[in-house]
């Protein structure tokens, strides 16, 4: 694997970490899906051309859109959640490609 895109999915795992613990208190930390979403758009530009996609990395990008979705069913207010729903989904789309999409 390209020392950048291992760069990258440590620190991804460094973000995830930072969002996860107030996601399941119902909180959305605003700061660190900021970063997760520059590092996202990062991952695409590095990952573009290639046939396999990190394990780890797809695994850390699911783990946080599985999240938010379950914690959003927990709450009356939806509203902190649903952008970053449409967000998360539109960037992992655009990291594993256009063909999703179509399913």
């Amino acid at each position: 694997m390209d020392e950048r895109i291992q760069s990258l999915t440590v620190s991804i795992q460094g973000i995830v970490t930072d969002i996860m613990g107030p996601l399941r208190r119902k909180s959305i930390n605003e700061p660190a899906f900021a970063r997760l979403y520059a590092a996202m758009e990062e991952a695409e530009l590095l990952i573009r051309e290639e046939q396999q996609i990190d394990r780890q990395l797809a695994a850390q990008l699911f783990q946080v859109y599985s999240q938010l979705v379950t914690q959003s069913g927990y709450v009356y207010d939806k509203s902190l959640f649903v952008p970053h729903i449409g967000k998360m989904q539109g960037m992992i789309r655009k990291i594993f490609g256009s063909t999703l999409q179509n399913v």
